[in-house]
């Protein structure tokens, strides 16, 4: 092939396939984006990690997903109280430049929160939509053969209907001879939702308070940059520093949310940001995964053994009979997460004490929209693998040697409920 052609035809392959995605390493902390620092209130990134090549013969017929609903706004029932103590400020004029922007971004998000806990935000939807996207982009050809039927269920709670509207209208934008069909019910939450039980939460409240009480928020470093007098403001509020601080940093926590800059969260000193992303992580992980501590109790709960015989169930549904190409859960963080640790994903399955939980990295896990995902592949010979990915990053299964590709078979034999 002469010089002109080749360039011609290299040409043709860029254009036919796309231009390809960059390759990135995981952060390792929160420090170049502040957002995460709320860990399950953080917006959803995507991180293209990279993938294993798939074994030699194998072509994708199948997926099985969950995800957690997207962006929402907060429990904001003490937020008409922080919004009065800074209109004081305000009309005492001891606000600071930087305290009056970040005022103005917390009078937006009072506004939009509009009363109503929980609802998904613009954002949330958004965040399904670009999932939904990429997952139908990869996965093409899956979703254009056999049945193009997709079955998706959600938990009965708003956010998490939504979440499903989002993302399988994103689908059939995509692809409008898609089969889908939608439902929710009572009956879903057997495997959609689950919480920690109480004597759980109990405990890991008793572990938190040994680490809250060794440290103490930089209220100096806040009042610097809400204040131009602090003494002033204090008199014009009626309030400490600390209980405006404890009150903003709910404001902080969900600003993402509602796609405002980090005008709030610029108020904090970063390593009281650091500390309370480990402290909501500590909670996490005590509370819903498999900690040293409290896993053996969280991961008894049924919902969560019923979450993972439906992915058995429908699976060996499809592969017997090939009546569905996706199935698609839409739930809850809590779930999600003690899924996870009950089948074994890297990075939250594993049996961690309370000290090496402190230092878990959960903004990395359990973002709005976190998301789990199984891809099934199969080859002429009918053996079935299939590899899983938290949050659309390749991902293994903690003892299971050879990943991230497994026989379906032994798979399911790691999840019997004896193991």
């Amino acid at each position: 092939m002469n010089r002109f052609l080749l360039i011609i035809s290299l040409a043709a392959l860029v254009v036919a396939c796309g231009p390809r995605e960059q390759v990135v390493d995981l952060p390792e902390s929160i420090d170049d984006n502040l957002y995460r620092f709320g860990v399950n209130t953080s917006p959803y990134e995507y991180f293209n990690t990279g993938e294993t090549p798939v074994p030699a013969g194998y072509k994708p017929f199948y997926i099985s997903h969950y995800g957690r609903h997207g962006s929402r706004s907060d429990w904001g029932d003490a937020y008409g109280q922080v919004v009065e103590k800074f209109n004081k400020a305000h009309e005492a004029g001891v606000l600071s430049e930087e305290g009056e922007q970040a005022y103005q971004r917390i009078q937006t998000i009072y506004s939009l929160h509009n009363d109503m806990n929980g609802r998904l935000t613009p954002r949330g939807a958004r965040e399904h939509r670009q999932i939904a996207h990429r997952m139908y982009n990869k996965y093409k050809k899956v979703f254009c053969s056999g049945s193009r039927r997709v079955r998706a269920v959600s938990s009965t709670s708003p956010r998490c209907i939504v979440s499903m509207a989002a993302f399988t209208g994103e689908l059939l934008s995509q692809d409008s001879k898609l089969d889908i069909g939608w439902d929710t019910g009572e009956k879903f939450m057997d495997y959609c939702s689950s919480v920690d039980p109480q004597d759980v939460t109990m405990a890991a409240y008793k572990i938190l308070m040994d680490y809250t009480n060794a440290s103490k928020a930089d209220t100096a470093y806040f009042a610097q940059h809400v204040f131009t007098d602090e003494a002033a403001a204090r008199e014009a509020m009626g309030c400490s520093i600390a209980d405006l601080l404890n009150g903003t940093i709910s404001f902080a926590s969900i600003s993402g949310s509602f796609d405002q800059d980090q005008s709030v969260i610029n108020l904090f000193n970063v390593e009281d940001l650091k500390f309370y992303s480990r402290m909501i992580s500590l909670n996490l992980f005590l509370r819903q995964c498999n900690s040293a501590e409290l896993g053996d109790r969280r991961m008894a709960v049924p919902e969560v053994g019923n979450l993972v015989a439906d992915f058995i169930d429908k699976a060996d549904e499809v592969i017997e009979k090939g009546d569905y190409v996706a199935d698609l859960r839409f739930g809850h963080d809590y779930q999600l997460l003690a899924f996870c640790s009950k089948i074994g994903v890297k990075g939250i399955g594993e049996r961690l004490t309370s000290d090496e939980a402190f230092n878990w990295p959960g903004w990395l896990y359990t973002p709005f929209a976190g998301n789990f995902q199984m891809a099934f592949y199969r080859n002429k010979a009918g053996n079935v693998l299939v590899k899983c990915f938290i949050n659309e990053r390749e991902t293994t299964l903690l003892g299971l040697p050879d990943g991230p590709y497994y026989a379906w078979e032994d798979v399911k034999k790691a999840w019997a409920p004896s193991n």
